[in-house]
């Protein structure tokens, strides 16, 4: 994969790139977090649930708009923000909630919190994006900071507001009740598909504004001709 920063892509200009042969990787995790939370915890109520969407995709079934997906949701919003909090390079800001969110990513006993959103859709592209430290500021009023993650089938979006600005998509947060190993219905639109840049191309209505960590992932194309038969 050829790693840029999202500006650049979205460009179409020729800025700094790097090589990524075995996917997108940040060292910014310690062992405990990494391997025994996220990996050994987390990402198994991750990976189930977009397995199953997955199928659905590729399922030769006439299906519904609206669809129930069963999974984990409080797991599975702290393994997208675990992925989220690793995007960096030497990057240990400490802000007003970065405790109340290492206690939330640690202690899978502790609800989901308020102050966050943790937004979902389907996502069926191959582009990948990891963006964080984003701002959407929407000329109707409202504006919102998120960081956001983008791969098949699926793209999640944490959300902070202060402002009351909500998004459309649906939302990991609704499912605060229950322990975090229950598993719950989650809804999932099939029809209504976002385009694959938003929330990283600016509209008419909207601005975006993008941190230092806004990365996009591209599959090269493969090397040698294309054979022709």
């Amino acid at each position: 994969m050829m790693l840029e920063h999202a500006v650049d892509r979205l460009e179409m200009r020729k800025g700094i790139k790097a090589k990524a042969n075995d996917g997108v990787k940040y060292r910014t995790l310690c062992s405990r977090c990494n391997n025994a939370l996220l990996g050994g915890r987390y990402d198994p109520a991750l990976i189930d649930f977009v397995n199953r969407v997955s199928g659905l995709l590729e399922s030769p079934l006439l299906l519904p708009a609206t669809v129930t997906v069963p999974a984990k949701p409080h797991l599975i919003a702290r393994a997208v923000w675990g992925h989220m909090a690793a995007v960096g390079v030497d990057r240990y800001p400490k802000g007003p909630d970065t405790e109340m969110l290492r206690e939330f990513f640690l202690d899978e006993s502790l609800p989901l919190p308020r102050q966050l959103n943790f937004y979902y859709w389907l996502y069926p592209y191959r582009r990948q994006a990891l963006i964080k430290d984003a701002g959407v500021l929407d000329m109707r009023g409202g504006n919102a900071v998120f960081w956001m993650m983008k791969f098949y089938p699926m793209a999640f979006a944490i959300w902070r507001t202060d402002s009351g600005y909500r998004s459309n998509y649906r939302d990991l947060a609704q499912y605060r009740s229950g322990r975090p190993s229950d598993v719950q219905y989650v809804m999932l639109d099939l029809h209504s598909i976002p385009h694959e840049l938003i929330l990283e191309a600016p509209t008419e209505t909207q601005a975006i504004m993008y941190g230092q960590e806004a990365i996009v992932a591209n599959g090269r194309p493969p090397l040698g001709r294309v054979l022709r038969v």
